[in-house]
Formats: structure tokens, sequence, C-alpha cells
């Protein structure tokens, strides 16, 4: 019979070697990966115990089970927009009404004149893009949903089409200089004084067209950065004799435009920036029967902006911009849509020659606009300085205006008119699911009948999905007036009140 002490001496050095051999094992276990999207995958060991049978795919291209996988360079991405708005006018009695006239008179859509707080209609948006860090392919395309009386062969420009479609390419630094290289049809928004360039009244230069544009930033310190862009692009016509006409909504018949535009910047500390931006659109018109907007002879125009802008924001005041230009305008009756947007959309040359040119101009003329917008969160700066992530209770608030003024022009109503736009854009956000909005515009102007003026007060109801949900559904109600050069029939006068309920989801 053994004696304990024998026992336990034997066992003690076999109880080391376990210890130790756990010990190495538990070093030799990768550690565990956080699951989170993008973690990296543990190294395969191997097939488990459990793992099912799986044969391989024809090629032996796909990985077995559990075996770790190479991430790939290119990715697809969709993502997109639905949205619809329908608005009742509530219309006015005529001043001299037929016998027997009586109600009141029910309009769908509005009729109306001047900004409204949203976007009419209905229809989706989908983005689409493919590609690696270098090299992406992006397309969008727009779905609208017309009534009957828009729909057919002869008029395509109202129901779907292509709205983008172009390649990026991002090639690696050079010595610090980072360049992309956009070839195809695409748009570009310039010179916006509100947030993300667009804001309450929009852009004021915006092109569209087929071409390239080159644009890149370099760091001239720690604190400074330099940005430049340089494009060119071409708006193409169709024939007199088409026999679809426009066939998109990029489109005039017998007209084609070429634009060329370049811009510089400075951005300090990625809070101050100040840009100049300079487009030239110049339209060829081949058309020898139709006549322009102006029932003038068709002839070759032109169309020079020269922008200049600054910007700033910083915690916990909000953000803050300025622009301000020139448009110069050369036979520009017969430019079309390479700048579609300037000052309340312009739709290539025609709303900013009636507006403010007149149409004893010629299409020939000079305006000078400046434009600002202030864009700030009251709990923002309440909270200040603790930060605030927007899920809380919140007044986000948008100011904006602009001033115009018609420098040149051979419109004698015209000469040396002024004009302005306001622009107020309130939400309560007062719980996570809903808010109340106010909108508020107005806007002014010279014209051959008078001065031209359209105000309107709209409160409103929003519900959402969340604090910082972009979807939402909105019932808002509209209070109008107009001068008399805005509303001058007397026989349909123009409705005063509105009732509108929409909304939009993204995804």
């Amino acid at each position: 019979m053994l004696h304990p002490t024998h026992t336990y001496s034997r066992m003690v050095p076999l109880v080391l070697v376990l210890a130790a051999g756990l010990a190495h094992a538990e070093e030799a276990v990768p550690p565990a990966t956080d699951a989170l999207p993008g973690s990296p995958l543990p190294a395969g060991l191997g097939l488990a115990p459990e793992a099912p049978p799986v044969a391989p795919v024809a090629g032996g291209r796909a990985p077995s089970f559990g075996a770790p996988t190479e991430k790939s360079p290119a990715t697809f991405k969709i993502s997109g927009r639905l949205y619809g708005w329908e608005a009742v006018g509530i219309g006015s009695k005529p001043k001299n009404p037929p016998e027997g006239y009586s109600g009141t008179p029910l309009h769908v859509p509005v009729l109306s004149t001047g900004k409204i707080p949203f976007w009419g209609g209905s229809g989706a948006t989908l983005n689409f893009s493919y590609g690696t860090p270098k090299l992406t392919a992006v397309a969008t395309y727009y779905f609208r949903v017309n009534r009957q009386e828009y729909q057919g062969y002869a008029n395509p420009t109202l129901g779907p089409g292509f709205g983008v479609a172009y390649l990026l390419y991002a090639p690696d630094p050079i010595q610090g200089l980072k360049l992309q290289i956009k070839v195809g049809s695409f748009l570009e928004i310039y010179g916006g004084p509100g947030q993300w360039g667009w804001g309450i009244f929009g852009p004021m230069l915006a092109l569209r067209g087929t071409g390239e544009l080159v644009s890149g930033e370099n760091d001239l310190s720690s604190n400074l950065k330099f940005q430049f862009a340089h494009g060119a692009m071409v708006v193409p016509g169709v024939p007199e004799n088409f026999p679809r006409g426009e066939y998109n909504s990029w489109i005039e018949t017998g007209v084609t435009s070429w634009v060329h535009h370049a811009h510089v910047g400075l951005v300090y500390k990625n809070q101050y920036t100040f840009r100049a931006h300079y487009a030239s659109d110049y339209s060829t018109d081949e058309r020898k029967v139709l006549k322009t907007f102006l029932t003038g002879p068709p002839k070759d125009g032109r169309i020079d902006v020269v922008l200049g802008e600054a910007w700033g924001q910083g915690e916990p005041w909000g953000r803050v911009g300025v622009t301000g230009g020139l448009y110069n305008f050369k036979d520009s009756a017969s430019v079309h849509d390479g700048i579609w947007w300037a000052v309340d959309w312009t739709q290539g040359a025609r709303e900013m020659v009636n507006k403010y040119l007149g149409a004893g101009s010629g299409g020939n003329g000079k305006v000078a606009v400046v434009g600002a917008e202030y864009n700030f969160s009251v709990s923002r700066i309440l909270w200040f300085p603790r930060s605030f992530n927007g899920n809380a209770p919140d007044i986000r608030v948008a100011i904006a205006g602009m001033l115009t003024r018609t420098m040149v022009t051979g419109d004698p109503a015209f000469k040396n008119a002024m004009g302005y736009f306001f622009g107020v854009d309130t939400e309560y956000r007062m719980t996570k699911y809903l808010s109340l909005t106010f909108q508020s515009y107005g806007e002014s102007r010279d014209s051959n009948l008078g001065t031209y003026g359209v105000y309107s007060l709209n409160p409103g109801i929003a519900l959402r999905t969340d604090w910082n949900s972009m979807d939402r559904i909105q019932l808002i109600y509209g209070r109008r007036f107009y001068s008399a050069a805005a509303d001058p029939n007397t026989a349909q006068p123009l409705d005063r009140h509105m009732i509108a309920l929409g909304g939009y989801v993204t995804f």
C-alpha cells in the first residue's frame, strides 16, 4: 500500500503539467471579436464537429463553412425617397359672377402663385451606386405620378426618367492633393447661402448637362484648405420636327447649351468658407420656324454669372451664409437649361428675363443679387456647453432673405427695378413623434403691371417616426395675400386659403 505522501508527490507534477498546458491553450485562443458591422472575422481553425456538410459550388470559389472571407472591394447601395402631396385651394367669388353663380369654388391643385411650403405632386426617387473607393458609378431615377391629361406619347417629360448617371473617379492623393473626376450626366449646385447649399430659396447657381467636372482640395496648412473645381457640359437639342419634342426635362427643341464653369475657395478651420464662382451658358439656336418665348427671331445667346459666397458655422450659434453676384444676359431668350436655377428658379433664362428684365429687353441686361440665410437650433444654444444630439424637444429655425436690382435693361418699365424675398421656416419638435411647423414667405418686385407681391402664412402639424427622422406626414393650412399685379384676373381670382396634406419617406 502506497503512503499518501507518495501519491501527492506523483500528482503535483501532473497538475503542474496540465495547468501549463491550459495556460498555453488560453494564450493560443484568439480574443473575441465585437459583433459590430465591419469588424474582422476571427481566424478559422477548421470545421466544427457540428458544421453541416456543404459541398463546394462549381469552380470552388465559395469559402468553406466557417472559413474567413476577404472583404469585397466593391459595394452596391440603394437609397431613395417616396413622396406625395395634394392641396385644395378655397377660391373667392368673381367680381362679376355669371348669372346663377353660387357656392365657394374649390381648386385641385391650388390656384396660386409664389412660393408654397411643399413640393407638389407625388412620385419617387431611386439612387443607385456601385463601385470601389476609387471608382463609383452613380445613377438616379425619378418616378412621377401624373394625372391623365399630362400623360402620353407627346409629353414624356412628366413621366419617369433618369435624373443623373455618371462615373466618379477619386485617385490616390498626390502629395496631399485630393482629386475627384466626374464624367457623365449630372447636376451641380453652387452659391447657396442656405444650409447644405439649398436652403429656403435654393442655390444661386445650379448647372446640369452631360460632360465632366474636375474638383480637388489641398491643405495649405493645418487650419487652411484650398478648393477648386472646373467643368464643361452640354445640354443637347433636338430638331424642330422631332416627333416627341423634349424627350426629357433637359432638352429643348432646336437649342443646344454649352456650359463652362470654374470655382475656387478657401476653408479655415473647417468652420469658415469663402468661395468664388463663374459660369457661362452659351446656347446655339438652330430653329427656323419656332420663335423664342419673347416671340422674337431665334439667335445664339449667352448668360454669364459671377458669384462670391461666405459662410461660417460654430457651436452653439448655428450657420450663417451670404452670397452676392451679377447675372449678365446677352440675347438670352434662346438660352435654355444649362443654368437651370438662379434666382427663384429660372428654367434657363426664361423666369429671370420675364421677372427682372422685361419682355421689352430682348433678353439683354444685367441683374445684381445678394442673398443670406441663418440656420440655428434653440436647444443647441440653451444646452451649451453641453452637447445636444437632437433627442429632445427643440425649435429649429431658418431665416432667409434676398435682394435683387435690375442694373441694365432695354425695357423702361424694369429700369432700376428692385425686388426682395424673405422666408421663415420653423419647426417646434414637441415630442418624439409630433411637431408644430410654421412657414412664412414673401416676395415683391417692380413689374410692368405695378408692384408684384405675394405673401403667405402657413402653420402646420407634422408626424414623425423619431426625434431626428427624415420621414413625416404633414397637414398645412395656408393663408395667402396677393397684390393687384400678382392677381389681376378678377374673373377667376387666386385662392386665398389652402389646405395641404402630404409627406415623404426616405430609405
